[in-house]
């Protein structure tokens, strides 16, 4: 990387996705910290992002006492937050520093009762640090607070994508401790059922355009920048904050269809319209979606992204949430 270049959140998740695959991927690492240490982010809040990275990347090379400083620093750092806290956590407890580390997730456990995404960070990070059977008592005792202080006689949307989002995660984690289901894992099924039952009105899918599409999109029609973003760090930004406003207004089914040019083209065709029509695209987005085939939003926290980077989701487009 040019040492006076501009760095975007899209250069940083290329960099890091590529030293993933690297003997030695700690001349990137060095890159990631100057562009911070160095004020070249095109956007400020991306430190703690870019730090984290780096973090995880030292971690893998086996440099521990470096992936711990990094993690610390990202907490500070512009962008930082309850996310980077538990990643600092639990990069402590893996270094024998347990009492500091069990502080600092003690710190970030009220955020399962505020995020629904702290609901997957915070049991996913100790469990990394073999804390499972903690991450499943907050879990419990999360779930049994949102449920008492629920109002009877209205439906709060948020506290319900919260609720469920932490009872999914519950599941999850008691069924990696092989334990036998109690009564809030009949609960998460019959929440479970209810999402997945087929009512039109309680899923929303949007469209996306994978990086090569948006490019060849933006080439042929510039003016889709104000609809999908100028570039593929805004596209990705401005669906994932999207899928997020929508999940916390309550709606649980939600996915992302693929489009291609090709495909918008070969529609606008077949139908007798022009293809940099919105509504056009808005049609395409229809047909699409009526044949199926969603990218599950959100994905797990160390699952692929759903933008197909081959980064996990925790350090690619969910920072983008609260971008």
């Amino acid at each position: 990387m040019p040492s006076d270049a501009t760095v975007t959140l899209d250069d940083l998740d290329i960099l890091a996705h590529q030293a993933f695959d690297l003997d030695d991927p700690m001349p990137v690492v060095a890159d990631l910290v100057d562009a911070v240490e160095q004020n070249r982010l095109a956007d400020p809040a991306d430190a703690s992002h870019a730090l984290l990275l780096a973090s995880e990347l030292a971690e893998q090379a086996g440099d521990l006492p470096a992936a711990l400083g990094y993690a610390e620093r990202a907490t500070t750092a512009p962008g930082g937050g309850p996310f980077a806290r538990s990643c600092w956590a639990e990069l402590l407890v893996k270094s024998g520093r347990e009492d500091e580390g069990l502080e600092q997730f003690a710190a970030v456990r009220p955020e399962l009762l505020r995020d629904p995404l702290a609901a997957s960070y915070v049991p996913a990070a100790l469990e990394a640090c073999d804390r499972a059977t903690v991450a499943l008592e907050w879990l419990t005792e999360a779930v049994r607070t949102v449920i008492e202080r629920a109002p009877r006689d209205e439906q709060d949307y948020a506290e319900v994508e919260l609720l469920f989002a932490l009872i999914k995660e519950r599941h999850r984690v008691r069924e990696g401790l092989e334990l036998s289901h109690d009564d809030l894992d009949d609960l998460y099924h019959e929440m479970e059922a209810a999402v997945e039952a087929p009512e039109p009105d309680e899923g929303r899918a949007v469209l996306f355009w994978p990086e090569p599409e948006l490019a060849t999109l933006l080439a042929r029609w510039p003016e889709q920048a104000e609809a999908y973003g100028a570039d593929w760090d805004r596209h990705r930004e401005l669906l994932e904050q999207t899928l997020a406003t929508w999940s916390s207004s309550g709606v649980m089914r939600l996915g992302l269809f693929r489009g291609s040019v090709d495909g918008l083209v070969a529609f606008a065709a077949a139908n007798g319209v022009e293809p940099d029509d919105p509504g056009v695209h808005t049609d395409y987005a229809d047909t699409i979606g009526d044949q199926g085939g969603a990218v599950v939003w959100p994905p797990q926290r160390n699952a692929p992204c759903w933008c197909g980077s081959g980064a996990k989701y925790k350090k690619c487009c969910l920072p983008r949430s609260r971008g």
